[in-house]
């Protein structure tokens, strides 16, 4: 199987009823697969006529209560980036396929590379909550897409699972995919237990009840300029826009205990370590192998959940290298960062 077939048949277990997509290599197997399978696994698709509207019409089929999604490459994904804020200014769930190729502008379009990685974590303008996930391997890619999508729900965030066109298009053996690890799990509020709606009603985990229009006769106001808790536009920036931020961000201390700490293999005795993300998990292992051969103590350390960055401590007294498909060591800058 390869990563463009676990991905999704991986949004059909989660629940997505809806994907938008404008063709993109590496990303197009994805919307294909889920085009040809349509009626089997209940996920209506749309070419739309570019990356504009294909997320905006998953932001639109997510605030209408399904669960949606799009994917794309690089240069597709920066004209998301707009659409990108509005789920972040909105609260609306969403999930975005981000498969890297070697850029800039086209690039190598048929190529791997891992140069997006700080592009998808910086993606946005203005300050809100996301979450960037970036699969090892097919069976990886399967589990990551499910929580991508509960994630996505429990928080009302948008979520970038970042592949590339090696998880994209390479054929992976899976004995089993567990599926039964991999359930969805939905957060939609109940409306006959609220008397008065408030589409962004502040709580202390910074998430508001969620109910879409139609649902009830709650009114659900929602708006793309800052808005107060019933969601009416409001220009007031020293007392509602801050408590909203401060709403909104409250969120991330929910999110940096949901994300899972990085893979560790041979760290024992080990003085050398190789730090990799997403896709390389293969080729680290196979590093840390042949430098064992040689005689040399190595170990691994794979991030596979890169935003918010986990909890986590390096051993001390040992020599880290990161590989990474970019010519910046991205991983590392981020590391350092943060």
């Amino acid at each position: 199987m390869t990563g463009n077939e676990a991905i999704p048949l991986a949004a059909a277990r989660a629940g997505c009823s809806f994907m938008a997509a404008y063709p993109m290599t590496p990303s197009t197997g994805i919307i294909t697969f889920l085009s040809k399978e349509q009626e089997r696994l209940g996920v209506f698709t749309e070419q739309a006529e570019d990356e504009i509207a294909a997320i905006n019409m998953a932001i639109g089929a997510s605030y209408c209560g399904a669960r949606a999604m799009t994917a794309t490459s690089g240069g597709g994904f920066a004209l998301m980036v707009e659409g990108l804020s509005l789920a972040g200014m909105t609260e609306t769930p969403v999930v975005i396929v981000l498969a890297q190729r070697p850029g800039p502008a086209t690039g190598l379009p048929t190529r791997t590379a891992q140069g997006d990685l700080l592009f998808a974590i910086s993606a946005g303008h203005g300050e809100f909550p996301k979450l960037v996930l970036a699969p090892a391997d097919a069976k990886d890619a399967f589990h990551q897409t499910v929580r991508a999508f509960n994630l996505a729900d429990k928080y009302q965030v948008p979520v970038v699972i970042s592949t590339d066109q090696f998880l994209a298009d390479a054929h992976f053996s899976v004995g089993d995919f567990e599926t039964d690890k991999a359930s969805p799990h939905f957060h939609l509020a109940d409306p006959s237990l609220i008397e008065d709606y408030g589409r962004y009603r502040i709580t202390r985990e910074g998430v508001s009840p969620r109910l879409y229009p139609g649902q009830s006769e709650h009114l659900v106001c929602v708006d793309s300029d800052e808005h107060d808790e019933k969601g009416h536009i409001t220009e007031n920036l020293a007392g509602t826009a801050k408590r909203m931020l401060e709403k909104q961000m409250a969120k991330d201390k929910g999110l940096k205990k949901e994300v899972r700490p990085p893979e560790e293999s041979g760290l024992g005795d080990a003085e050398t370590v190789l730090i990799g993300w997403g896709s390389s998990r293969g080729a680290v292992l196979e590093a840390v192998d042949l430098l064992k051969e040689d005689g040399k103590r190595a170990g691994m350390i794979h991030f596979t959940e890169l935003w918010p960055l986990p909890e986590y401590s390096f051993p001390k007294g040992k020599s880290y290298w990161t590989l990474e498909s970019n010519q910046s060591g991205q991983l590392a800058r981020l590391l350092r960062s943060e």
